[in-house]
């Protein structure tokens, strides 16, 4: 008997298409966005599967929540559980994240804000849009520097291929110490210390928990050196804002990047933080675009839907959530 799966969110044509070659002949499968509500409320309490991109209010309202009564597996399209209300849903539902599909862009966009903040290039830019041509002072080499990547998952190995290949030494970070790519140092939270103080580059791409809210404070800021360059592509709450921006206008040789922020709004709303991070020359950042390429979003669909078919023929499952990080 086919099972029933419900999508949260709207794909477009394509991505329909991308559901019906990978699970058509396993689930009946409904488009919440397609229905009319009662349907989508008749859909919802017989679903067996959810699949949503991040399991936002825009997606599952709260109210709904106590609809999903037959749902013994969500699959997230992309990496963060952070929106999930563990503490709402069934303890024997299982919840997989989407591990990596973005990996690749993300790498790149790590690439492109570190080389940006070590070659000077905004700054530099700035002057020259004054007709003042500047060539005081020195940019940062990568080459033979060490790059530290707090989160050493999906999106971590495929940031260390692509700083190693600007010929970074890697020094990881993950929660099981161990790794099966090369890296000159592995190691766990406990190590966290000295892979700050060794790094000239910082990559925060760790999922945000209970454990890794503010994991970057005042204290691990001090512990990095003065001209280390920090960049955040995991999620705002890991770096402390309030320390960060502290960190920014006393150290001035220090900077960062920044692609998740704190607080991010709804498409085309205002942006503000809660303090003034763009008055200071050494930041810079994008509105959580690191993974926007063409192609990202059906190539991420289908890595999730192959979970998705795993879980219906049995097999092993990728991205496994653990809802005690969150609860």
């Amino acid at each position: 008997m086919k099972k029933n799966i419900v999508v949260a969110y709207k794909p477009d044509p394509d991505q329909k298409a991308i559901y019906r070659e990978f699970l058509g002949d396993l689930a009946q499968i409904a488009f919440l966005n397609d229905l009319s509500e009662q349907d989508r409320i008749q859909a919802l309490k017989t679903a067996d599967v959810l699949i949503s991109l991040s399991f936002s209010q825009e997606e599952i309202k709260p109210a709904e929540l106590s609809l999903l009564e037959h749902v013994r597996f969500i699959q997230l399209i992309y990496a963060g559980a952070d929106n999930i209300p563990f503490e709402r849903i069934s303890s024997d539902l299982t919840v997989a994240s989407n591990v990596g599909a973005f990996a690749k862009p993300i790498a790149e966009h790590v690439l492109a804000l570190t080389l940006a903040l070590a070659k000077n290039l905004i700054p530099k830019h700035e002057q020259l849009k004054s007709r003042k041509f500047d060539r005081s002072g020195f940019n940062q080499e990568l080459i033979g520097g060490v790059c530290g990547i707090i989160g050493f998952g999906g999106n971590g190995r495929e940031i260390a291929r692509t700083m190693r290949a600007m010929g970074m030494k890697i020094y990881g970070i993950n929660r099981s110490g161990t790794t099966d790519m090369p890296v000159d140092f592995i190691g766990t939270r406990k190590d966290l210390e000295s892979v700050l103080e060794a790094s000239h580059v910082v990559v925060v791409a760790t999922p945000l928990t209970r454990e890794t809210e503010n994991l970057i404070g005042e204290d691990e800021l001090g512990r990095m050196r003065k001209n280390a360059i920090l960049i955040n592509v995991g999620r705002g709450a890991v770096v402390n804002q309030e320390a960060l921006y502290k960190h920014l206008k006393a150290t001035p040789e220090f900077r960062a990047g920044i692609d998740t922020w704190w607080s991010e709004p709804a498409e085309q709303e205002a942006f503000d933080l809660e303090y003034p991070f763009f008055d200071l020359p050494n930041i810079i950042g994008s509105p959580h675009c690191a993974d926007h390429v063409p192609g990202a979003i059906p190539y991420a669909t289908r890595r999730a839907l192959e979970n998705v078919r795993n879980y219906l023929t049995g097999k092993e499952l990728r991205g496994v959530i653990n809802r005690a990080d969150y609860l």
